[in-house]
């Protein structure tokens, strides 16, 4: 039986369950909360919007020391958390029944959640303004918060009302965000830490390590890696590459970082033999036509790749997935992440909806919204995620982002860092990631880990990937927590 939580007169009622969940041979009895937190001025008071949110807490004896507590979101900016929630990382998951696939009409079931993080740490999966069933309380206020640093400050001011009203400030305070939500994670560690809030962790997935630097010609060198990875998976190189595919990557991150990167920052005094052999090394890796490599820059980008790796076949190869496919549209002009096979049909919107009433007991009319296509009205210019159209771009944002969790580790030393890249995405280049992470300075190196999985944009939706990022995420807490924390 559901029961609302005590509110002020402003607040929605927070909805508390309780529930039980299987995973392995270990049973888990947790309490979920599920409602909506006002964000608010500080000076005046008056509500400025409601964040949702949907949390699991482990039910456990008073006297029991206080279990971790990790935030989650996904990113877009757009994007609600119902991927990395009901596939990823929360208790039960939704999957489409045995024998059926995404979108045939068939009713999607709830089951317990094998790769779930609730083993090692409390939950609480956050949708950020404009996203899910959070909105601004007034349309005027959306500017506050569709922006970088509004964004991170108001997911910020969530945590805090969040510990202050369910008391959990002893609680060890983890982050973690997908995609976009790598960025907003780096943003809101640095404003915890600037508030005296202390970070123990921060778990970034599916995004380039916003930590250390790299020249622009490094970064299209480490990114050859992830266009052998899917040109192995099409069955588009050469026999002597095509048998092994942890051999052709270690020869492509080999041949990357010492013959091409060194060619990259030499490119304009190159003769014309050098510069052959590098675009035959390109296509080679590639699996594209020599002639599609530009011979100026030695360089194919990622919609080259998608555009014609499989142009006879007809097919475009998924930007976050390389391993799905779909019809090559060549009118479509500029991409459109609507179309691309590797977002399509990863859940049904219908169960998720189902979930949060019937399970959880939460009922909104308003569209749980995100990351295609919003609500209504629709926007005017539509560019994909709802939240392109919105979103206020400042020039150097991305810069502020990317030095945002330098920052958090600047006033907190202790302050822990895990990345994590699936080999067939071509948004986060695994490579380049662990080659990042092995050229930072000593102090913050030691604090920082790197995986690659076999699995795409949203690794966890491959089983063998997800329960490898469940181990490696338990481990990376477990050792979080048992360090000396931070002397305030």
């Amino acid at each position: 039986m559901a029961r609302p939580a005590e509110s002020s007169a402003q607040d929605e009622p927070i909805v508390t369950t309780h529930h039980t969940v299987t995973i392995g041979a270990r049973s888990l009895w947790y309490t979920a909360r599920a409602g909506r937190i006002p964000i608010r001025d500080n000076e005046s008071g008056d509500v400025h919007g409601q964040m949702f949110f949907v949390s699991y807490t482990l039910d456990r004896a008073p006297t029991a020391p206080p279990r971790p507590l990790t935030f989650v979101w996904n990113g877009g900016p757009g994007s609600n958390a119902a991927l990395v929630h009901l596939i990823g990382f929360g208790p039960k998951r939704i999957a489409p029944p045995a024998g059926s696939k995404a979108g045939d009409g068939t009713r999607w079931i709830i089951e317990p959640n094998p790769g779930s993080w609730l083993e090692t740490t409390d939950l609480v999966f956050v949708d950020p303004i404009g996203t899910g069933y959070s909105r601004p309380a007034r349309a005027e206020y959306g500017a506050e918060f569709y922006q970088t640093r509004g964004d991170a400050e108001s997911v910020a001011e969530f945590i805090r009302v969040y510990r202050t009203r369910f008391d959990a400030f002893d609680a060890p305070l983890f982050l973690a965000g997908e995609s976009y939500g790598v960025t907003r994670a780096a943003g809101v560690a640095a404003a915890l830490e600037h508030r005296g809030t202390e970070v123990r962790g921060v778990i970034l997935l599916g995004l380039a390590l916003p930590l250390g630097s790299m020249s622009p010609t490094m970064r299209t060198a480490l990114g050859l890696p992830s266009l052998a990875v899917a040109a192995f998976t099409n069955g588009k190189l050469t026999p002597d590459l095509q048998r092994d595919l942890a051999a052709t990557m270690k020869q492509a991150e080999s041949w990357a970082t010492t013959v091409y990167a060194g060619a990259l920052a030499r490119s304009d005094s190159l003769g014309d033999a050098e510069r052959d052999s590098i675009v035959r090394g390109v296509s080679r890796f590639t699996g594209l036509d020599p002639a599609l490599v530009d011979r100026r820059t030695l360089t194919v980008d990622r919609m080259q790749l998608g555009n014609y790796l499989l142009r006879r076949e007809g097919r475009f190869i998924g930007q976050y997935d390389t391993r799905m496919l779909g019809p090559l549209d060549t009118t479509q002009a500029p991409y459109d992440p609507t179309r691309d096979p590797s977002l399509q049909n990863l859940l049904d919107e219908v169960t998720v909806l189902r979930y949060l009433r019937d399970e959880l007991g939460y009922r909104n009319d308003l569209r749980y919204q995100g990351p295609f296509g919003g609500g209504y009205p629709p926007p005017t210019a539509f560019r994909g995620d709802w939240m392109s159209v919105k979103w206020k771009r400042v020039p150097g944002d991305s810069v502020a982002g990317e030095r945002a969790l330098e920052d958090a580790m600047r006033l907190n030393s202790t302050l822990r860092v895990l990345s994590a890249c699936g080999i067939y995405d071509l948004v986060c280049d695994y490579y380049g990631n662990a080659w990042s992470a092995s050229h930072l300075e000593a102090p913050v190196a030691r604090n920082v880990v790197v995986y690659s999985y076999p699995g795409g944009h949203a690794m966890y939706t491959d089983r063998r990937a997800h329960l490898q990022l469940k181990a490696n995420v338990a481990d990376f807490i477990r050792g979080a927590v048992t360090q000396q924390p931070r002397l305030n």
